[in-house]
């Protein structure tokens, strides 16, 4: 279990160092003055996604959101480690039940009734598959966050937020006055 998390980590780390080591120089000749001029980069919420969808984490680099890597790959951490002991102990009860079934053994961890047991291994599989639900929301929410954020990359707030609440006086379709609040934004 070790060795394959140890490979994750460093093909993940590879396609980082080589995705970040890119950079697009893009340039288009001014016809005028026979210099180039660098074109602005345009932040691809696309790009984000499918970098997310194949390698966890990668749309947060792209977004240069690198304080979310360590939550996204401590979750996932945390319940492939569950998975794990879950599994495990799934597989010990579930022989352990097999065996008191067929009257091989009489004891197991100081459980004598079959009932017992077979609550616990239930117990233990439903632990299980719930880690495999919560091990694929992070996933999911991990693209969903990469998608947001490279949308929400380029987008500029102005200083200049108000609101302007004011009385307002109207005329209905009865041809009779009303009196309401009126709103503005201006952004």
């Amino acid at each position: 279990m070790n060795t394959i998390i140890v490979k994750y980590i460093a093909i993940i780390l590879l396609i980082c160092i080589v995705t970040i080591g890119k950079g697009q120089n893009t340039s288009a000749p001014d016809n005028n003055l026979q210099t180039e001029q660098k074109l602005p980069k345009i932040h691809n919420p696309h790009k984000a996604t499918i970098y997310s969808a194949l390698i966890p984490g990668l749309g947060q680099i792209y977004n240069k959101k690198y304080w979310k890597l360590p939550i996204i790959y401590g979750a996932t951490g945390i319940f492939i480690y569950a998975f794990d002991f879950n599994n495990t102990q799934y597989n010990k009860y579930r022989t352990a039940y097999i065996q008191m079934k067929n009257n091989e053994i009489t004891n197991f961890e100081g459980y004598t009734d079959a009932a017992t047991l077979l609550r616990i291994k239930d117990s233990y599989l439903r632990n299980r598959d719930l880690n495999v639900i919560v091990l694929a929301a992070i996933y999911m929410l991990n693209i969903v966050d990469a998608t947001v954020d490279a949308h929400l990359f380029d987008y500029d707030i102005s200083d200049d937020l108000s609101l302007n609440v004011q009385p307002t006086v109207k005329r209905t379709y009865a041809n009779q006055s009303t009196v309401g609040v009126s709103l503005s934004f201006s952004f």
